[in-house]
């Protein structure tokens, strides 16, 4: 039954597609936005002093200027000239390890950073923790009704 049900489906939209039915996957004049200043894309007509919201600024080797702030650490910053975009690295180049960032990283752990990293068990899951609104593993109704419907 079920094989004839995917023949029938199959065939009744291979005909609706050719006999000028629905075509999903065909984007219409109307789906498309207009090409130009604030669509993201720097145009060949655009540049950084005519569309600073499409194109960066150019350096002088035909790269893009380096600009603290925007949430990346590029050629030219360092944590030192731009903590917003760069970690403070170790002497490996890996980031050091922030305590409070929301992140359990490398070099922490429950003890040392609480807010980041759970308590965990012997093979390394998060022990469950009644109240915080996740029902985990370990927990059930009886034993975790805020957690567990």
């Amino acid at each position: 039954m079920r094989t004839l049900l995917v023949v029938v489906l199959f065939v009744a939209c291979t005909t609706a597609a050719r006999n000028g039915g629905p075509h999903p996957h065909v984007l219409d004049t109307s789906d498309r936005h207009d090409v130009g200043c604030g669509d993201g894309v720097c145009d060949p007509d655009e540049t950084h002093d005519s569309c600073p919201s499409d194109c960066c600024e150019p350096d002088g080797s035909g790269g893009c200027v380096a600009r603290c702030g925007n949430g990346f650490c590029e050629a030219g910053e360092d944590h030192a000239s731009c903590p917003s975009d760069c970690c403070d690295a170790n002497p490996d180049g890996t980031c050091k390890a922030v305590c409070g960032n929301g992140f359990c990283e490398v070099g922490e752990d429950h003890t040392s950073c609480p807010s980041d990293c759970c308590d965990a068990n012997a093979d390394g899951s998060c022990k469950p923790v009644c109240g915080n609104g996740f029902c985990e593993v370990g927990e059930d109704h009886a034993s975790c009704p805020a957690d567990c419907m």
